[in-house]
């Protein structure tokens, strides 16, 4: 052997003694980890433990004439290695499952892929071990597979500190019912890679997924006579340059992913900047809970109410509990032209206290809210700083923390009162021009029992928009009390309803009757309608607190108030802030009318509620000669807004044709209307 062979088996010898030192100490992090699992006052980390334990290796590498800044930097990362390892043992007892089950994880793109790489890294940190890594073409593809249950999880980029946010995964995530359980970052290290023997002069075409052609503005422009060419994916790029055999065309992918296709680096660093990190987000079908001594992120979906100040009281409210907010993004709402809906991401744990106080409070400037994941942070790893190579380090001056609202039951969403007692304002639910709820604006629902036909609901519709109305109702699906009965034309009369509406510029309400149909409603309908019979569907309830729609949540025939305002509650602690309650006649003994009309439910929820209330004179009288006395009634008692039945020609209604109204007696109505909503302060549009 030459001296420089010995040298070299000697460096192998070492390097074998400091794997297996490692593993030992590894073994003993593990034995922390599981006397922390079980003893859970114990703090994950010990700041003055690592202070010593850096002091020690400082200065036993002096004593070796090795460079403290250096020992310091592989300290850190052991460190941060011995805390994620101790992640994944601090598993509840409740939850053995996870740690027992091996798992599929998809992610977008081909082995090798950043993704498939940041996936290894990440599950070191989690208790499952994963039994497959499965691509897919796009980031919808691989959220089809969980959904499906072809995967467990699904890794996906949301951030890149050059490209910056990953618009198509936020609008994603934004649309699935998914939620984010862990995050992973990744410094990302480009190559330009092609066919063995290729040079920089051969190459004509360079191939990446969008997002690092992006990230490689200024080395590609360097590249004379070369086009860029977008691919789905780095990786994949790499495996369509070796199928493609020319070496005219290269690719910029990862160094792992040249390896696998079997090209050769042509030129490393490519980036535009030297630091380029991704940051991405574990995706799954249930939330996950996060151990408090873990530094924690969380993540939130919400609109604010579209009024001056309400996304800075939104903030404030985190600034008021000590919050820090790290991430505020906004994307359009297709639906509803010039509104937005914002992404937040904060620091700390969905159970902390004083989070749990200010999303109460957020509730109240948002039309909807959504906790789209609590996870463990791991966009800034737990090391020591570097500046700390050579001293001791100096802990950060620590704030008091702010004072802590108080335990218990988490307080009712619906009521009028915040926890601290203090009165809350009226909510205003707006739809196109209607502020429903609004203390000076009255509002007219109007159209069919049920949609019929085209012609029937066309003019229906021009009827509700000359008699004032700012909505328009009507059925397309009809749940009726005898199954011979008319049951709506279906999703065919949704069409025509949202047409009609489209027709004469009146946004529609509709009933929607199935949990499995919500979502599907809620692409064309304005308002989405809770009728009595359902006041109690609790799956039905639940799923409408996950659209970003209001909700008309009509009061059941033998409800209490309490009852209407516990099915509302299911509503808003779903996250859909937006809800509309409904008094429509409650059953009693009385047979003159089809129900009995409970007008002293109007003040009452209006002293209990800060939702929007209104009355549907229609169904309690069952009548239309006592249809316009009782929405006077209603407009007396404080009824935010009527939601009235007409027809054009009720002689031949497929549906409550008794208590339709004709254009006659609905100029009738608004006729006795506008003198008394102007007597309560309010006007009639």
């Amino acid at each position: 052997m030459t001296p420089l062979e010995d040298s070299r088996a000697e460096i192998d010898r070492i390097d074998r003694e400091l794997i297996r030192a490692l593993a030992e100490r590894m073994e003993a992090v593990r034995r922390i980890a599981a006397h922390k699992r079980d003893n859970p006052d114990v703090p994950l980390r010990n700041d003055e433990r690592e202070r010593e334990v850096f002091q020690v290796w400082s200065e036993q590498g002096r004593q070796h004439g090795l460079s403290p800044y250096f020992i310091g930097r592989i300290l850190r990362e052991v460190l941060n290695y011995s805390r994620r390892d101790q992640e994944r043992v601090l598993v509840r007892e409740d939850e053995p499952e996870r740690a027992a089950r091996s798992v599929r994880v998809g992610y977008q793109g081909a082995p090798g892929a950043y993704s498939d790489l940041a996936i290894e890294k990440l599950f070191t940190s989690r208790p499952q071990p994963v039994k497959s890594r499965e691509g897919f073409h796009t980031f919808a593809a691989a959220l089809d597979a969980l959904e499906s249950g072809e995967v467990q999880y699904v890794l996906l980029p949301i951030e890149n500190t050059i490209a910056g946010s990953i618009n198509d995964v936020y609008r994603l995530l934004a649309e699935r019912r998914v939620h984010v359980v862990d995050e992973e970052v990744w410094a990302v290290e480009h190559v330009l890679a092609g066919l063995p023997g290729a040079t920089l002069e051969d190459l004509e075409i360079v191939r990446s997924h969008p997002v690092a052609l992006q990230q490689c503005q200024v080395f590609l422009g360097q590249l004379v006579g070369v086009t860029a060419e977008s691919h789905f994916d780095t990786a994949g790029s790499a495996f369509s340059v070796a199928e493609a055999g020319d070496r005219r065309i290269a690719a910029i992918c990862s160094e792992e992913a040249a390896r696998r296709a079997g090209l050769e680096v042509l030129r490393r660093e490519v980036a535009d900047r030297e630091h380029n990190i991704t940051r991405f987000v574990l995706v799954g079908l249930e939330a996950e809970r996060v151990d408090a001594r873990v530094r924690a992120r969380t993540s939130l979906l919400f609109t604010a109410d579209h009024r001056r100040g309400a996304l800075a009281a939104c903030l404030q409210y985190f600034a008021d509990q000590g919050i820090n907010l790290c991430k505020l993004e906004s994307r359009p709402l297709p639906e509803t032209p010039w509104e937005y809906l914002f992404y937040v991401d904060l620091e700390g744990n969905v159970e902390d206290p004083r989070l749990a106080a200010a999303l109460q409070k957020l509730a109240e400037h948002t039309n909807h809210l959504r906790v789209l994941g609590c996870y463990p942070d791991r966009s800034v790893e737990g090391g020591l700083p570097e500046e700390a190579a050579e001293l001791e380090v100096a802990p950060a001056p620590v704030a008091p923390p702010p004072a802590q609202p108080k335990q218990g039951a988490k307080e009712p969403l619906v009521t009028n009162v915040r926890p601290d007692a203090t009165e809350r304002a009226a909510s205003v639910v707006r739809v196109g021009t209607a502020r429903i709820g609004a203390p000076d604006e009255f509002t007219l629902i109007l159209g069919p029992c049920a949609v019929e036909n085209r012609a029937q609901v066309m003019e229906a519709a021009e009827m509700a928009r000359d008699a004032g109305a700012k909505l328009l109702r009507g059925g397309a699906f009809k749940p009726r009390s005898s199954p011979y009965s008319f049951q709506g034309l279906g999703w065919e009369g949704l069409a025509l309803l949202a047409e009609a509406g489209r027709a004469y510029d009146l946004p529609i309400v509709t009933e929607v009757l199935r949990p499995e149909d919500v979502e599907r409603v809620a692409q064309t309908a304005d308002v989405l309608q809770v009728g009595a019979r359902n006041m109690q569907n609790f799956a039905l309830l639940t799923e409408l607190g996950r659209v970003r729609r209001p909700v008309l949540l009509k009061r059941g025939m033998s409800a209490t108030i309490g009852e209407l305002l516990a099915a509302a509650e299911y509503v808003l602690a779903g996250g859909n802030q937006q809800v509309v309650l409904c008094e429509r006649g409650i059953r009693t003994f009385e047979t003159a009318t089809r129900a009995t009309l409970d007008v002293s439910a109007v003040p009452v929820l209006k002293a209990r509620t800060h939702l929007p209330v209104i009355v549907d004179p229609s169904h309690a009288a069952g009548r239309r000669d006592l249809v316009v006395p009782l929405a006077c009634a209603a407009v007396a008692a404080g009824a935010d807004g009527l939601i009235i039945e007409l027809h054009p020609d009720p002689d031949v209604a497929l549906c409550d044709k008794d208590q339709a109204l004709t254009r006659r007696e609905l100029e009738a109505l608004r006729t006795r209307l506008v003198p008394l909503v102007a007597a309560v302060g309010r006007r009639l549009a």
